[in-house]
């Protein structure tokens, strides 16, 4: 991993259109919803397709003139829907169906459809300025209130809410002398998410970890050895504090989860704190823990001196820049393959994530299969070694540009042999480069892990940084654990 990582940048030409593409819901998560009611329990595997087609064929008002089309539904004559189902777009299974169904076939399917409850699918949120001049916080959103709950020394909390968009499509056959005719309907529908915010500050008495950790590098520490050198060697506790905790007001049937994520280095967790859409689209109930990582000196910028002012007679002082990182560097490569890192400190933050994972098991009956951790950059590496050190079994790891650490262990028969491990790569990343980086998650795939990859770019250009898209990753795989954990 390369260091330069710690270096954040703020994005300033955000695209917030483009991840609302990323929202909607796909082919392949339509046809799982299709178990959710009793009607649907015992559909035919072709109908199931045929269903989840509905929205495919719906954009194709758009696309051919001769359709007598309204706003909010599309009129497509019988053959040109067939001629739609042997195309390369409605994929092998309807194709194959498509072309020994006659024309009585294909409208008895259509009727049986009719009688089905509307497919519901997710299109996510809006921004109220969608221009590159708005922003990725939830105060952009269509929809957005906040209320305070009051304010206490070391803690504030708000509920927050913003509006949810869904497709619910229904598709009707109408009887014509010439042709029967397919109508598909389309109806939009609004929800609030709403999530009570948490932002936790550094002095409460309920801290997140127990730790120690070493403030002075490992650098340092043993040029400490020396005594002329006059090197104080500074341990603090890891309390990992100021942190943001985020509540989904859910309904109590949703499944329960919760998320641990580890920001990138040089970050914070109340960069987090306005982006409470970035984990929550009311597909489950998911507690969000983000700790902040310690402030610490870094071995391989160990002679980042800087000048402070200072209340001495001298007036000023130099002091060791320290950044806030997961565990010490003791090399930068700047990208080019794998730093060295102090292995210690890494045990630490391991010892007390592991110590979080462990609580949080606890308030859901023991439920440690319920706990998802997940990060980005150095957070991504450092949830992952805490992952996979872990002894039972977790629910699922979402990494983003990050990748496998060479001394963190991976068991052949471990408890998380079957745990998803969600992997997200920029193509353009210098920081975390690509020819190294997939050397690294080789190790787990040739070990059996469940592992899911996706290489992708980042619609701003942001390379490393990515921006809004981060949110999307995110949601994107805890759906695809939550359901496939409750399904």
């Amino acid at each position: 991993m390369g260091v330069h990582a710690c270096q954040c940048r703020s994005n300033p030409g955000r695209l917030p259109k483009r991840v609302l593409k990323q929202q909607k819901g796909s082919t392949g998560r339509a046809r799982r919803a299709l178990g959710l009611t009793g009607r649907l329990a015992g559909l035919p595997e072709h109908l199931g397709a045929l269903r989840a087609a509905l929205p495919k064929l719906w954009k194709r008002k758009s696309r051919d003139s001769e359709l007598e089309s309204g706003d909010e539904c599309t009129v497509l004559s019988l053959s040109l829907v067939r001629a739609w189902l042997k195309s390369a777009a409605a994929g092998k299974e309807l194709n194959a169906w498509a072309a020994r169904a006659s024309d009585l076939v294909l409208g008895r399917a259509f009727r049986q459809l009719g009688r089905c409850p509307p497919l519901r699918l997710r299109m996510g949120f809006r921004f109220q300025d969608p221009s590159q001049h708005g922003g990725w916080e939830v105060s952009n959103l269509k929809g957005y209130r906040e209320t305070q709950l009051g304010r206490l020394p070391l803690r504030a909390a708000s509920i927050v809410s913003w509006h949810s968009y869904w497709a619910a499509f229904r598709v009707r056959l109408r009887k014509e002398e010439s042709e029967d005719k397919v109508i598909i309907d389309r109806q939009l529908l609004t929800k609030d998410l709403s999530t009570a915010v948490e932002k936790h500050r550094r002095g409460e008495a309920r801290q997140l970890a127990s730790g120690c950790f070493h403030v002075t590098a490992h650098s340092r520490r043993q040029q400490a050895a020396d005594k002329r050198k006059r090197i104080k060697v500074v341990r603090k506790q890891a309390d990992l504090l100021p942190a943001v905790v985020m509540k989904p007001l859910a309904p109590p049937t949703l499944p329960r989860y919760t998320l641990i994520f580890l920001h990138g280095m040089g970050e914070v967790a109340m960069r987090y704190a306005d982006r409470p859409h970035y984990f929550h689209d009311g597909s489950a109930a998911i507690k969000v823990i983000i700790p902040t990582a310690p402030l610490r000196e870094i071995s391989c910028f160990d002679t980042w001196w800087s000048k402070v002012k200072s209340r001495d007679v001298k007036g000023s002082r130099w002091r060791l820049e320290k950044f806030n990182s997961w565990y010490d560097y003791i090399s930068n490569r700047g990208g080019r393959k794998e730093d060295a890192i102090d292995i210690d400190s890494l045990h630490r933050m391991q010892q007390s994530l592991h110590e979080i994972i462990a609580r949080e098991a606890e308030e859901l009956g023991g439920r440690s299969d319920r706990i998802i951790l997940g990060g980005k950059s150095q957070g991504s590496v450092t949830a992952l070694d805490a992952v996979l050190t872990y002894p039972k079994r977790l629910g699922g790891f979402i990494g983003l540009v990050g990748h496998v650490l060479s001394c963190t262990p991976i068991e052949e028969d471990g408890p998380q042999l079957k745990t998803p491990l969600h992997f997200y790569h920029e193509v353009e990343d210098d920081i975390m480069q690509w020819h190294w980086v997939s050397k690294m998650e080789r190790r787990l795939r040739k070990s059996n892990y469940n592992v899911r990859s996706f290489r992708g770019k980042d619609p701003e250009g942001n390379g490393h940084f990515v921006g809004g898209v981060e949110g999307a990753w995110i949601r994107k795989s805890l759906r695809m654990i939550c359901e496939k954990r409750t399904g």
